[in-house]
């Protein structure tokens, strides 16, 4: 953890790895998750983010990787290993089916679980259906509105050096957190999943 802005909250060393299918991003985010918490199976080969897709039923799109059948994957694994799973499917909603009423709320869980150095894996619209995970914010200034998320993205496509890492702005990202097909119509809004460690 650290970095030189007294602003960003990152998780340092955390290796990315680029999906060789369309249709393995939520088994890649998975792969770079379990490798980071130095879990079994997180060798970031091709084989095992193919592996890991038959695993938890990944589909090309239109249909893509519903949120369950990732939770389901990462349970037992975060069992066996005395962490806990954290995810929208049982999170405490609002009266309108959010996690997060607000951007204040949503930030405040992202800096709270990345000083825990928990990286949070998220799925969104983004190529019509994408999971990435989120390992840095970056509180820019005092306007929150230039705060920017920092992502290790599998499908890393967006500037001239495909490292795997991508930066968004973080209100942005907030209204566009939604799935519109991929997912479960009831798990559309805001989904997540995060391995936390048992105290």
């Amino acid at each position: 953890m650290g970095g030189g802005n007294k602003g960003l909250v990152i998780i340092n060393h955390f290796k990315t790895f680029q999906q060789t299918d369309p249709s393995t991003c939520a088994s890649c985010c998975a792969l770079m998750v379990l490798n980071y918490l130095n879990l079994q199976g997180g060798e970031l080969t091709k084989k095992n983010e193919l592996k890991f897709a038959k695993m938890m039923n990944c589909r090309p799109y239109p249909l893509g990787t519903d949120l369950k059948d990732l939770v389901n994957f990462l349970k037992p694994i975060a069992e066996r290993n005395y962490y806990k799973i954290i995810s929208s499917l049982d999170y405490k909603k609002d009266k309108n089916v959010l996690c997060f009423s607000t951007f204040k709320q949503f930030k405040k869980f992202a800096i709270d679980m990345l000083k825990n150095s928990c990286p949070i894996i998220v799925e969104n619209v983004d190529y019509g259906g994408h999971y990435k995970v989120i390992i840095g914010y970056d509180c820019v200034n005092d306007n929150y509105e230039n705060d920017m998320l920092i992502f290790a993205d599998p499908s890393d496509f967006n500037d001239n050096n495909r490292d795997g890492y991508s930066v968004f702005p973080a209100e942005r990202f907030f209204f566009m957190w939604f799935d519109n097909h991929c997912l479960s119509e009831k798990d559309r809004l805001q989904p997540f999943v995060a391995l936390k460690k048992n105290k």
